[in-house]
């Protein structure tokens, strides 16, 4: 993608670490953006930072371990924005065993 203006980028875990630096990163590049983290309070400081560059930002609490959760979030992104360019799966869940090994059950924390 040669330029983010005005692209909307969907970002999990926005709320510290990577999560905001990305959507700061791409909100300094006039990229409009959908949050959304399970930390209220991180997830506001970033949508707080990145409004003050000038783009559209969309905060939502939602947990990615919840698959319904994750979807209706998907819904109201592109209710809000229209669209979705990017999606980055930037939260961070962990589980040990190969794909081979694993289903959709052991997902469901």
């Amino acid at each position: 993608m040669k330029s983010f203006n005005n692209k909307v980028a969907a970002i999990t875990g926005a709320a510290s670490g990577i999560g905001r630096a990305l959507a700061l990163e791409l909100a300094k590049q006039h990229c409009h953006l959908a949050l959304s983290d399970v930390d209220d309070a991180g997830l506001a400081e970033t949508a707080k930072q990145a409004s003050a560059l000038g783009v559209k930002v969309t905060t939502a609490k939602v947990n990615v371990a919840d698959r319904d959760a994750v979807h209706a979030w998907a819904d109201q992104v592109v209710h809000d924005h229209g669209k979705v360019n990017m999606v980055y799966n930037n939260a961070g869940v962990a589980l040990g065993g190969t794909v081979e090994d694993t289903d959709y059950s052991d997902y469901e924390w």
